[in-house]
């Protein structure tokens, strides 16, 4: 029988790193041995590093400062033959890069009035049907979703209601792309509100409040 507290699920620490900034958002770069942190640093400029796991080490590859600290990434619209990043800032804006030419942005958007907190990609990588859209939830209370082909304006804003209270959006998430045309984006709320929009519809689905934040 196993030794007691082995039979409960185990994190083992593989590599620690530590860093000099604020770290917001981590994510991996699809189909390799490197992870990409995004943050802000102590002057209050956004910080970008590159890592590359090598050996049970992280060897730091590359080091970008922008000029609004980075709170979210994601590749999820990206090719696997591109591996575009989208990123999301303090400043409202939605970025793409090029993370082997990253000086100037592939795509850049002021997405939103505040600060953009959460951010998701869908139709890339091989994942979900359609087309390759990102999904930003922000402070400022909207929902908008883009097509990195179309310059500019979203081709969906999912904002509060006529006589509303504005809510903080913390998190986002696309789903339902399992063909062409359906798909849905999940957004959660600082007061525990969360909503499902239907973008084929362009309506709300469904929506409830847990109570909490989300």
């Amino acid at each position: 029988s196993p030794s007691p507290g082995l039979e409960r699920p185990q994190v083992v620490a593989h590599v620690q790193q530590a860093l000099s900034y604020t770290l917001f958002d981590c994510k991996w770069v699809p189909r390799s041995a490197r992870l990409l942190c995004l943050g802000s640093a102590a002057r209050g400029t956004g910080l970008l590093q590159l890592y590359e796991l090598r050996g049970g080490r992280l060897a730091l590859l590359r080091e970008i400062e922008k000029a609004k600290p980075i709170k979210c990434g994601t590749f999820g619209a990206t090719s696997l033959q591109q591996r575009y990043l989208a990123t999301g800032d303090f400043g409202g804006n939605l970025n793409i890069w090029n993370l082997e030419a990253p000086e100037i942005p592939v795509y850049s958007v002021k997405g939103h009035k505040e600060i953009i907190n959460s951010i998701d990609g869908v139709g890339g990588l091989g994942i979900g049907e359609g087309a390759p859209e990102i999904v930003t939830g922000s402070r400022d209370g909207t929902v908008k979703v883009w097509d990195p082909r179309q310059k500019d304006t979203p081709v969906a804003n999912m904002e509060p209601a006529q006589g509303e209270s504005k809510r903080d959006c913390w998190t986002v998430a696309f789903g339902n792309a399992y063909n062409q045309e359906e798909r849905v984006v999940c957004a959660g709320y600082d007061n525990g509100d969360i909503k499902l929009f239907d973008l084929k519809t362009m309506s709300l689905r469904w929506e409830t409040n847990i109570k909490n934040g989300v």
